[in-house]
């Protein structure tokens, strides 16, 4: 028996606990619905035309809420009724009040000043302080129950001024007595942006939370709040503070706002024109180089002829890229993207070691094994007059083993005057490593005769734009004749570009030139190096 009832006993014990628990559990999550007494006094509270609410204090409120969580609805009113709704209990606390403000019971004051205000002497009139003793009375404007009373009579008092008080119940309702010309100056906060002349300021109070012996809980969380910032995180508080009462700290946020805005957009604009720029044009260096490694770059070649004999002399070897379906790109969808993100030398590399590697593939071609022949690649001045570029293409040919005067460099841009000196030296390394080297393009690019004199060159190209004309035009005639007789003076060999048509060759034929050769879609277009074997 005693077994059982120590066994109920138990298990009352429990449920009262549970029950305790719960209730604890349900009052926690409880938050406390506080009705604030506010009276329009700017920059404390302000109200718009709408009636939202904000200013010093409803940031104030808003803080506090990180360390204390409550909900509020405000009330707004004139001090004097603020304070008798106070009194009253129909409203709960009421900032922005001076301890020493009421003598009564029912109010009651938070331990911690929430702010120290300021207030001044305004006026529409064009006067200062000084002028006020040559009036007979000087007509006060005060807000009905202002605490700032007591420091305005003893001001003016002490400087032996007469003041007659005009009371009213806001300072919406002073602003209008000063306009109707009804009182000569008014009070108000020293802080606020008026669009009067504040001819003196006071220092005023310091001023609290006041409540009544119902919201006393409600103060001591407020207190318990503002403590838990004036530990850890006072810089909010006097952040604030600063903001709504400090001109100067103002300023230099505003200075250090513009600071950061310039900063803002100067990283941005760095990001924007430097480092994405940066990032984009290395993300498209790998990828060329992931071609390069991945084979999808290739050479096709188009045969150069002795149109004489038909016998093959050389090929131009020309740069493809192939796509995932192992079809040919355009050229100009890619040839510019290596250009613009300097990724010429590593693609130039790669096209000479391809040449001499496909070159001993041709040379064992039956139809080639017996025959002199070189390859020809383009080549940028950019390269050219690049001294590295020249020592490992130097180095490269000079690896493979391969015979003098098998591959053959175009420069297929402009030589200028000023580059001359650069070009001259690095040609006469790459001749006497055993490279052939091409001017392309003559006759377009070229206007200057004199650059066949200034450079050692092996091979002069002529465009196609002259061929195209061949046969049809006297001066195109005349000009590749000429060409042919300065090239035979100077002991050079030509290549006539893009030969198409039978009658061009037939003309092409009948000039008197042992070392002409032509190239073009009449003998042949660009080809694989397989369909070399076939020729």
């Amino acid at each position: 028996m005693i077994y059982i009832n120590f066994k109920y006993f138990v298990f009352i014990i429990l449920f009262i606990n549970i029950l305790s628990i719960n209730v604890y559990s349900q009052n926690e999550n409880i938050k406390d619905e506080i009705k604030i007494g506010v009276y329009e006094y700017d920059p404390y509270i302000i109200v718009d035309d709408e009636g939202n609410i904000s200013g010093y204090y409803n940031d104030f409120f808003n803080l506090l809420k990180k360390h204390y969580d409550f909900e509020y609805e405000y009330i707004v009113c004139s001090i004097s009724d603020g304070l008798k709704k106070l009194e009253d209990g129909y409203i709960d606390i009421m900032p922005g009040i001076p301890i020493d403000i009421k003598n009564s019971e029912n109010i009651i004051f938070n331990k911690n000043s929430i702010s120290k205000e300021k207030f001044g002497i305004f006026t529409n009139k064009d006067i200062n302080i000084n002028d006020l003793e040559k009036f007979n009375v000087v007509r006060v404007g005060l807000v009905e129950d202002d605490y700032n009373v007591e420091w305005v009579l003893d001001y003016f008092k002490s400087n032996n001024i007469n003041i007659e008080i005009v009371f009213d119940e806001d300072y919406e309702g002073l602003e209008k007595l000063i306009e109707e010309d009804k009182i000569d100056v008014m009070i108000d906060s020293g802080y606020k942006n008026s669009k009067y002349n504040k001819i003196y300021e006071f220092v005023g109070h310091q001023v609290y939370l006041a409540g009544n012996k119902n919201s006393e809980s409600i103060l001591n969380n407020m207190d318990r709040a503002i403590d838990k910032f004036g530990l850890k995180e006072k810089y909010k508080i006097n952040k604030l503070t600063n903001k709504y009462f400090n001109e100067e700290y103002n300023i230099v946020s505003f200075k250090e706002m513009v600071l950061l805005i310039i900063i803002t957009v100067l990283s941005l604009m760095i990001i924007l024109f430097l480092i994405i720029p940066r990032i984009k044009k290395n993300l498209i260096r790998n990828k060329i180089k992931n071609r390069i490694n991945n084979n999808q770059y290739l050479l096709q070649y188009q045969p150069i002829y002795n149109p004489r004999n038909k016998e093959i002399v050389g090929f131009e070897g020309l740069l493809r890229l192939v796509d995932e379906n192992n079809k040919i790109i355009p050229t100009y969808k890619f040839i510019p993207e290596i250009e613009k993100n300097n990724m010429l030398f590593d693609v130039s590399i790669w096209i000479l070691e391809k040449a001499i590697k496909d070159y001993k593939k041709i040379k064992n071609f039956e139809c080639m094994n017996e025959k002199d022949f070189y390859i020809s690649i383009n080549l940028s001045l950019n390269e050219l007059e690049n001294d590295k570029f020249v020592k490992n293409a130097i180095e490269t040919l000079y690896k493979s083993n391969l015979e003098k005067n098998k591959i053959c460099l175009e420069i297929i841009e402009r030589v200028k005057a000023n580059d001359i000196d650069k070009i001259k030296s690095n040609i006469k390394y790459l001749k006497d490593a055993g490279f052939k080297i091409a001017i392309d393009d003559f006759g377009v690019e070229y206007s200057n005769l004199d650059i066949l004199e200034m450079l050692d060159i092996d091979i002069i190209k002529v465009d196609k734009n002259f061929i195209d004309g061949i046969g049809e035009n006297i001066i195109i005639n005349e000009i590749i004749l000429f060409i042919c007789r300065i090239a035979s003076v100077k002991n050079r060999s030509i290549v006539l570009e893009g030969v198409e048509e039978e009658y061009q060759d037939i003309i092409i034929k009948n000039i008197n030139n042992d070392f002409l050769y032509v190239q073009g879609y009449y003998y042949n277009k660009p080809m694989y190096i397989e369909d070399i074997e076939k020729l």
